[in-house]
């Protein structure tokens, strides 16, 4: 059954048919009224909507009647609402109604100035596009020029001056303009008209002769115009600045926050009307290509088989104490990544080496997260990685998928598997299946971090989450030796930024403030949307564990992605860990030039992901701080006795990189002894890579280092892998044992040892 909805919208005091207004048709239910349709008067202000039972009837409203009917009449731009007959419902409406609607002329005449003043606000805001890549081409002041012309603007003195070459609108301007235009409350209505009155200013159906079209360039052509409205409407929307003017201030509910997580936290808090505008832009081939040569092959490219292996064999002797489970996460794709492919990317697997009475199995199983298993049923990926726009469609009701890729932690009974952009996944041990997300009984707000800190003595864990795009940035958390989120605060930092690790002493925590900066509007220029941003400082901040004055310390401009440590020393407070000038995350970058150049031709060479040994020393008394390095040696991924985190400790155990490959590898163990200051190397051997190490202390040991340092190595030469376990007090000797392994494990990041004992006191 079809249903015809008709109506007149004039002006009251003449009678005169109003044109392109916009009618809409409503049916009012309790919990979301039905859109019924949309259309525009014409000349003599008549409308018709045509609707069917589908439209208002469904499958859950078995016993709906009718509709009812209600109709609303905006502006042409959708903003303003000049009629609505909400309030005048017609129950049970019949296949036929008509609405005639009087609209005074005081009200046509308001909306008249409105829509001029109006004019003015976009044509600037176009301005301010045009401007956004720091020139304004001859075709785009000519276009612009004509634009104004007609729009009647072409006489203002502001716009004049806009569209001069010596005065170019800086990007603050542009946002402080669409905050005018937007104001403090948005609503989805303004989105919409100033996307559709832009697009509509930009892509005019008049006819561009010959001459015109040599001047407008590429503006010649209405789809490319529209084409690059888009993409520099979309570097506005996806700018920390501007959505920090659009977003809404006041903390999320605890019930919309968990939501998010689900959804895609970094994203979920941006205005849908925003991130409907954004439209999938296409990779530069050759940097896809290089990012592929590097994660996706050799022994980066993921095993897709899960195994479970006994009785493993042995070379060496498995020590009798040494009783628990290695355990390895890294990324590991499913199915073939869409678009930029980045190591940072892949579906977490964790590959498990379970000790116990001097014999050895294996086992690895993918972490199942809800996106996981979404893509397995559908047999494809579904969501592209951190150097892509993301799936802003929202399939399955996500934004980004959760991978769990990252880090794992043992606390309060379970095991963690951790990814700094959503919740944790709870695995078991030692089969290592997939429980599910784990939110501490629904307490947590916001994203964990891949790097949280456990002090022992206490049992305490503290951790934190960033948020690329929206305040506040940066969360805190505490989580009781009971497993209970016992407090949460914002950290205020002055712009977004992407942190990693963090450190912990006694009393205080320690945040690092480095300018690496997601700014994925970047990506709709076609390029990296991750950003190190060198003439920035870096900044240290340390906080009372509990909460209390934060004190900041500015040094030069470096980057730290891994603490080794934190503690406490009289009035200061030492932090130790791998400082680097400058990161790219290893990501080929035209910007670079490094990356597609040749080496020739350069001035200087430039080496990002150099990470030496640093100590910095914290004054609280006289707010002074001092940075010194320990080790010029190029070596990453610290690990310590994990009951002194927060303590002083003597001993680290790091991975030395090889820095003569062009991936991050590490081709050996070097133990640092910080009383002494010396330190000791141990190289795995031609062709054998490794990653980061983990100590397991002896159970009934009496030393920090009474213990053993465990690792995987990959043997290129042999095309196997391998778990070693070093002597840590005798760490350049032999291997103590190595265990061959069933199949190959590709290399990935961070480590955990599980002892049978804690094992024994796994939470179900």
């Amino acid at each position: 059954m079809l249903f015809k909805v008709t109506g007149r919208v004039y002006e009251a005091e003449s009678g005169v048919g109003i044109s392109s207004l916009v009618v809409e048709a409503f049916d009012k239910d309790i919990l979301k009224n039905d859109k019924l349709g949309q259309t525009n008067t014409d000349q003599d202000g008549k409308s018709e909507i045509t609707y069917s039972e589908a439209n208002f009837k469904s499958a859950f409203e078995k016993f709906e009647g009718n509709p009812d009917l209600y109709i609303v009449v905006r502006t042409p731009d959708l903003s303003n609402i000049l009629y609505s007959s909400e309030k005048n419902l017609r129950p049970d409406a019949s296949t036929n109604e008509h609405f005639d609607v009087a609209i005074s002329k005081a009200t046509l005449i308001a909306e008249q100035q409105r829509t001029a003043q109006e004019n003015k606000q976009l044509l600037k805001i176009l301005i301010g596009i045009a401007w956004l890549d720091g020139k304004l081409e001859p075709g785009e002041k000519e276009y612009l020029s004509k634009v104004a012309t007609k729009k009647r603007l072409a006489e203002d003195a502001e716009i004049q001056s806009l569209l001069s070459d010596n005065k170019p609108v800086q990007h603050q301007q542009c946002f402080e303009w669409l905050q005018a235009y937007l104001g403090n409350n948005y609503s989805p209505y303004k989105f919409e008209a100033l996307n559709e009155v832009l697009e509509s200013l930009v892509t005019s159906d008049a006819e561009i002769d010959e001459r015109e079209k040599q001047i407008l360039a590429a503006f010649a052509d209405k789809n490319i115009r529209q084409n690059i409205l888009q993409q520099r409407l979309a570097s506005i929307f996806l700018d920390p600045t501007f959505l920090a003017k659009v977003t809404p201030s006041t903390p999320d509910s605890p019930q919309t926050a968990r939501k998010n997580l689900k959804k895609g936290f970094a994203y979920a808090r941006v205005p849908q009307a925003v991130l409907s505008k954004l439209t999938a832009t296409q990779s530069d081939p050759e940097i896809k290509e290089e990012l592929a040569h590097r994660f996706l092959t050799l022994n980066y490219a993921p095993v897709r088989k899960e195994i479970t292996a006994d009785n493993l064999e042995v070379i060496g002797q498995l020590p009798q104490q040494l009783s628990g489970m290695f355990l390895r996460i890294g990324p590991n794709p499913r199915f073939s990544p869409l678009g930029l492919y980045h190591w940072f990317d892949g579906d977490g697997m964790v590959h498990g080496v379970h000790i116990k009475n001097g014999s050895a199995s294996y086992r690895n199983r993918y972490v199942r997260t809800e996106g996981w298993k979404i893509e397995e049923k559908e047999g494809k990926a579904i969501w592209p990685g951190l150097l892509n726009l993301p799936r802003f469609d929202e399939p399955y009701g996500m934004i980004m998928k959760n991978v769990a890729n990252t880090a794992l932690v043992w606390h309060h009974g379970r095991l963690l598997a951790l990814w700094e952009g959503g919740e944790p996944y709870e695995l078991s041990l030692p089969d290592l299946e997939t429980v599910g997300s784990y939110t501490f009984k629904e307490q947590l707000t916001f994203p964990f971090c891949a790097h949280p800190k456990i002090d022992a003595q206490t049992g305490e864990m503290m951790f934190f989450g960033y948020q690329p795009l929206t305040k506040p940035y940066v969360q805190y958390g505490i989580v009781s030796a009971e497993g209970n989120i016992v407090k949460t605060m914002p950290i205020d930092i002055p712009s977004p930024i992407s942190m990693h690790d963090f450190a912990i002493t006694e009393n205080y925590t320690i945040f690092l403030d480095m300018p690496l900066a997601l700014k994925p509007m970047r990506v709709m220029q076609g390029k990296i949307p991750l950003v190190f941003e060198r003439n920035k400082p870096s900044r240290f901040g340390i906080i009372p564990r509990h909460g209390g004055e934060m004190r900041w310390f500015s040094v030069p401009s470096c980057m730290v992605y891994h603490v080794v440590n934190a503690y406490e020393e009289g009035n200061e407070v030492i932090l130790v860990a791998y400082r680097m000038d400058w990161t790219q995350l290893f990501i080929p970058d035209r910007e670079n030039p490094l990356d597609f150049a040749s080496t020739d031709g350069l001035l200087e060479k430039i080496e990002p992901e150099i990470t030496k040994l640093y100590r910095w020393r914290f004054n609280l008394s006289t707010g002074q701080v001092k940075e010194e390095i320990i080790d010029k040696e190029v070596c990453e991924f610290p690990r310590i006795n994990d009951n002194l985190i927060g303590r002083k400790m003597r001993y680290v155990y790091s991975g030395i990189g090889a820095a003569y490959m062009e991936r991050p590898l590490f081709d050996g163990v070097k133990k640092y002894d910080l009383e002494a200051e010396t330190a000791q190397s141990v190289y795995f051997g031609r062709g054998r890579f490794g990653g980061e190490c983990v100590f397991a202390p002896r159970p009934d040991g009496k030393t920090e280092d009474d213990g053993w340092v465990l690792t995987y190595i990959y043997d290129a030469v042999a095309q196997r892998s391998e778990l070693i376990v070093l002597d840590a007090q005798n760490i350049t000797a032999e291997p103590v044992a190595r265990v061959l392994l069933p199949q190959r494990v590709p290399f990935g990041f961070h480590c955990e040892w599980v002892s049978s004992e804690k094992m024994a006191n796994t939470k179900r």
